[in-house]
């Protein structure tokens, strides 16, 4: 009888325990760890981490962004184009991302495109969306699809950000106006460094990174009409 009662108590407190650290650890989207046995050696109750995705906050973004001005070609903090494709900047990922990277395609005649990886622990993801309009006054999401990533699916799109020595590029550069043509911008999060460059003729490296992206997005765009 008395040790019934023990391994009574032992349930007890496991459960409480694991009451506590889900609430602890929900704010961040972590993973919490119980290791609580008795005294025959149990195996530890581990608790499985949740799935950590990015999710737009409005308020959130206008603190970050600026409003968008119907004058301009769409520039990358512009409030409008977050709301249209319902994203957070890349700078503004959740505490449980570990490194991500982002395409948004901005062509003059044809929706917009966005594409974002992103790594969680031993985990990868790509989310992809593309709006019902060309820029301008930027319309609604028309397609979006998210899907988990292979391993090697994201090793090669993160050894062609390596290759390109994309941190270490500038975010500008002079290049020819063009009335019509479209902005490549590339975004980049890693070890809380956050880095963009933007071109209009991205080199072979940039083209060949933004062509993989919107491979691996398997949304029906014009982005080969845009390419040098």
């Amino acid at each position: 009888m008395h040790r019934f009662l023990i391994r009574g108590a032992v349930a007890s407190a496991t459960f409480v325990l694991g009451v506590a650290c889900v609430s602890i650890s929900a704010p961040k989207l972590r993973s919490c760890v119980i290791d609580f046995t008795d005294n025959q050696q149990s195996s530890p109750v581990r608790k499985t981490p949740p799935t950590c995705e990015p999710v737009y906050d409005a308020n959130r973004v206008k603190q970050l962004t600026r409003e968008h001005d119907i004058s301009d070609f769409p520039e990358p903090d512009d409030r409008d184009l977050f709301r249209a494709f319902q994203e957070l900047p890349l700078y503004a990922m959740p505490d449980c991302v570990d490194e991500a990277y982002s395409l948004t395609f901005l062509p003059s005649f044809h929706p917009p495109v966005l594409v974002r990886v992103w790594r969680v622990g031993d985990q990868s993801f790509l989310a992809a969306k593309r709006l019902d309009r060309p820029p301008g006054r930027f319309g609604n999401l028309k397609e979006s699809n998210t899907r988990p990533l292979t391993d090697t699916e994201w090793r090669d799109v993160r050894g062609r950000f390596g290759r390109a020595n994309y941190w270490d590029l500038a975010e500008t550069v002079n290049e020819p106006l063009m009335n019509d043509g479209a902005a490549w911008i590339l975004d980049g999060w890693s070890l809380r460094k956050y880095h963009r460059v933007i071109r209009r003729i991205p080199n072979n490296d940039l083209a060949e990174i933004s062509k993989r992206l919107i491979q691996l997005s398997g949304l029906d765009t014009a982005h080969d009409v845009y390419l040098p």
